[in-house]
């Protein structure tokens, strides 16, 4: 049975490397900003697997030929772009999400026995601390670190002025307390004091709750993004049942639609729960304000909005005009 999973997995893994290899078009810096690995990251793995399973031999440029199905430096020349200053702002600021992998991992592997096949040429690519990004397209090492001062950020850290808005008949009617709005706050308190490169302003925070009504979800949504919120997160009535309308009343007032945001929140809420993709939930801006649709139930509300962690810093910058 053993043998039997890892094959599963060997195959996997072999169709993950064929459909990269197929998508040229998806740059590293935009698969780390995502998802926090990239192809580089999958290479640094299976390095690491080899010298797990005894092959101190295996150079990085080996692996990286591997998972690239060419010599790396060959594979920049004809896919890689250069990084924008936007993607280079959203890398750093999402740092602590990304793979980690041992600092030994590339150091020079032991001699090979005489008479093996020779290590190909190592790439002329030098890879900087940016674990996926060649460090001829980005600033050298250390040149945003002697711009800033240590533990500091470009343009220090963004503040959350929060907004929670409850969506719920039997909660505005005081029928039951409401657990959403409070779990959604804590979540979201959690990702400031954790990323510091976000800061919570508790004490501009507004937490409201209102029934299942298009208009008053509305004039709530346009209340909180007058007043000051550049987040506005709502909870509930996201759903297909008739009285579910927070969608509808959303859309009535955005500017613009930000369609990746819940693509992104409804992928991450598959892995734990199947009828997510029941969910209708939108996300946009109105003026300076990011406005998001979560789910009602409290722990599915929480989980989603751990998904904006991400792209949240990069987000509300971009949403400021900053």
């Amino acid at each position: 049975m053993a043998s039997t999973r890892t094959e599963i997995e060997a195959y996997a893994f072999r169709q993950l490397v064929a459909h990269l290899q197929a998508r040229t078009d998806s740059q590293n810096i935009d698969m780390m900003n995502l998802a926090g690995f990239c192809r580089n990251c999958l290479s640094k793995w299976y390095l690491k697997g080899a010298r797990v399973q005894g092959d101190a031999h295996m150079t990085y440029d080996e692996a990286l030929e591997i998972v690239y199905g060419e010599p790396y430096g060959d594979w920049k020349k004809k896919h890689q772009s250069k990084a924008t200053d936007e993607q280079m702002a959203a890398f750093e600021g999402n740092k602590h999400l990304h793979a980690k992998h041992d600092e030994d991992l590339l150091d020079p592997p032991a001699p090979r026995p005489e008479g093996a096949a020779p290590a190909p040429k190592p790439s002329p690519t030098v890879l900087s601390d940016v674990c996926c990004t060649p460090a001829d397209e980005c600033a050298p090492p250390g040149a945003a670190a002697s711009a800033a001062a240590p533990g500091s950020f470009p343009g220090g850290p963004v503040t959350i002025r929060l907004g929670v808005l409850t969506v719920s008949d039997r909660a505005s009617n005081g029928e039951y307390a409401d657990e959403s709005g409070p779990a959604v706050f804590a979540e979201v308190a959690r990702m400031a004091a954790e990323n510091p490169q976000l800061q919570l302003d508790s004490a501009s925070f507004r937490g409201r709750v209102v029934p299942d009504d298009k208009a008053r979800i509305a004039a709530a949504i346009a209340e909180m993004s007058a007043t000051g919120c550049n987040l506005v997160l709502t909870t509930g009535g996201t759903g297909c049942a008739p009285r579910d309308v927070t969608p509808e009343a959303t859309a009535s007032v955005l500017h613009k639609l930000a369609p990746g945001i819940s693509h992104a929140m409804t992928s991450a809420a598959l892995a734990h729960e199947p009828h997510a993709a029941l969910s209708r939930g939108i996300a946009g801006i109105r003026d300076r304000c990011l406005v998001v649709n979560l789910p009602g139930r409290p722990r599915a509300a929480a989980q989603n909005a751990s998904a904006l962690e991400p792209v949240l810093v990069h987000a509300l910058r971009q949403v400021s005009g900053d």
